[in-house]
């Protein structure tokens, strides 16, 4: 590398990770990546349980969130799910399918050495365990200072992600530089998180950690089905952690833990049952939950009075609380906001206002709902960056 660092090189990709990675083997152009980890795609091969939820079959311009709805539509046309398909059919990695379109390979690690091979084979270079300090314009080309010297490109990808799981090495990079270069960065929050819940609640649910069941769950704007989960601190699972994308600070949670049944009707046609409200229930809610839930309300039918009745109803399909917090960026599986996409080329992922400067993958204001989207994403906005650099 020491004979390298006067060179300019053709493009400088910040970021050894899953868009990085993927805009690195898609242009044939001399590149260096540089990447603060000891190894590539660290986060990537730990996702998805170590099995890497890499797209979605029913990827469209509505599972995404954003500050502009309508930026992520030309990168999900032009890279659909099959052509990431189609990558691993000729490398011969097996995947399968689960449920909601969801596709999964057998191995994270596998797709990230894919990915990384690919990468090297078009004239890729990497410097790992290099800190990136700043990033200057001047003239035609790019000034890069970092802990192992000075580097210049006429071009530059941001692929440094967002800052969830910052234990692998994630950081703000991506936003600092953005800001010291003028540009706008959309409020950052945790997000595919689970929820904290407020005092009484938080005992009352860690009571139950571990257990889970399926719900509906409702906020001011957004309303989902799925699996919940209790945990020590409060809430998760799927349906929680896709909820917490279209969450903002503040805002009422609604729970309804029986979401497939006409409870009022079931209660009344057992009003004279000598039996435990969560007796009765237990065909459709574990008594466990129930009677944790109810607490005092967990009266003999026989015996509740009406107001009970109409109480517990209310505890068990609408029930509501204001999250004390989310479970935080250390938890969450995304960062949402990030640079606001107005500022940049929805057909290049070029800035509009510095010629030759690109931002990808979590860095930009598109976040994917659960279910491989986000991993979609990488790819996509990566795809459309190189074929940009590839006229260069």
């Amino acid at each position: 590398m020491k004979n390298q660092r006067q060179e300019i090189w053709h493009t400088i990709i910040i970021g050894a990770g899953a868009s990085g990675l993927f805009c690195a083997g898609s242009f044939s152009a001399q590149k260096l990546v540089l990447e603060h980890n000891d190894r590539a795609g660290k986060k990537l091969s730990v996702t998805g349980g170590g099995k890497c939820n890499f797209t979605n079959l029913f990827v469209s311009a509505q599972d995404y969130v954003s500050d502009n709805k309508h930026f992520c539509k030309s990168a999900l046309s032009a890279f659909p799910p099959q052509r990431f398909i189609d990558l691993l059919q000729e490398e011969k990695i097996p995947f399968y399918e689960k449920e909601e379109g969801q596709l999964f390979s057998h191995s994270a690690p596998e797709v990230v050495r894919f990915l990384l091979k690919r990468a090297q084979a078009q004239n890729t270079t990497f410097s790992y365990q290099t800190q990136v300090l700043s990033i200057q314009k001047e003239k035609d080309f790019f000034r890069v200072q970092t802990t192992k010297g000075l580097f210049y490109a006429y071009h530059i990808v941001m692929a440094c992600g967002g800052v969830s799981y910052p234990a692998l090495g994630s950081g703000n990079f991506a936003f600092q530089t953005a800001q010291a270069l003028h540009l706008t960065v959309e409020p950052l929050r945790p997000a595919l998180v689970g929820f904290k819940a407020p005092a009484p609640w938080k005992e009352i649910f860690a009571s139950l950690a571990g257990n889970s069941l399926p719900v509906e769950i409702k906020t001011k704007k957004h309303t989902e089905k799925g699996q919940l989960l209790f945990t020590h601190e409060g809430i998760s699972g799927p349906a929680v952690m896709q909820t917490s994308l279209f969450y903002h600070e503040g805002e009422k949670v609604f729970l309804n833990f029986l979401p497939e049944i006409n409870l009022e009707e079931k209660l009344r046609e057992n009003k004279n049952a000598p039996f435990l409200f969560s007796k009765i229930l237990a065909n459709y809610i574990p008594a466990k939950i129930s009677k944790v839930l109810l607490q005092d309300l967990d009266v003999r039918s026989c015996e509740a009075k009406r107001e009970t009745l109409f109480a517990v109803i209310k505890r068990l399909q609408n029930f509501e609380f204001i999250p004390s917090g989310t479970m935080g960026y250390t938890r969450a599986e995304v960062t949402a906001g990030g640079v606001s996409c107005a500022q940049f080329s929805p057909q290049t992922m070029e800035c509009k206002t510095i010629s030759g400067l690109f931002y990808i993958g979590e860095a930009l204001d598109v976040t994917g709902r659960l279910g491989g989207f986000n991993l979609h994403w990488a790819w996509a906005s990566a795809h459309l960056c190189a074929e940009a650099l590839k006229k260069k």
